[in-house]
């Protein structure tokens, strides 16, 4: 029989949701909604995940999870480069059993686009390489 790990949580507080990076869009209409508390869509780079939310009345969560990513670019247009901003673009891995597979998702217009690229593409390369994933296991 196999010895498996049984997680006892009695509290929300006990799982452990450590994130790495969280930002909400900076783009000009974006910044005004946010400074009157409107701006309903929150980016979050966690240990194992990449979470997208959106949505005020109805608020929806889209999560990925790392391992399935990679290749994440870099996009800044001349509006974007005139405000400080960029858009981060992460392609999900087309082998992956995933309804995105194949797809990009995007993080748009957000602030040190380059460093949330890196950020991103080193919590990609951790993930990969803690749950032992080879470069033929994604083949």
């Amino acid at each position: 029989m196999e010895n498996s790990k049984k997680i006892d949580v009695k509290n929300i507080h006990d799982v452990d949701f450590e994130i790495i990076w969280e930002d909400k869009p900076a783009g000009l209409f974006q910044q005004i909604l946010t400074k009157f508390n409107l701006n309903f869509t929150t980016y979050q780079i966690t240990q194992d995940e990449l979470i997208i939310i959106k949505g005020f009345f109805r608020r929806k969560l889209n999560s990925c999870e790392l391992y399935l990513l990679k290749d994440p670019d870099l996009i800044e247009n001349i509006y974007q480069r005139a405000l400080g901003i960029s858009t981060v673009r992460v392609l999900v891995d087309s082998k992956s059993a995933s309804e995105r597979a194949g797809k990009y998702i995007y993080i748009k217009n957000i602030r040190n686009g380059e460093k949330v690229r890196k950020l991103l593409r080193d919590a990609i390369e951790a993930d990969v390489m803690e749950r032992k994933i080879t470069y033929f296991d994604k083949v």
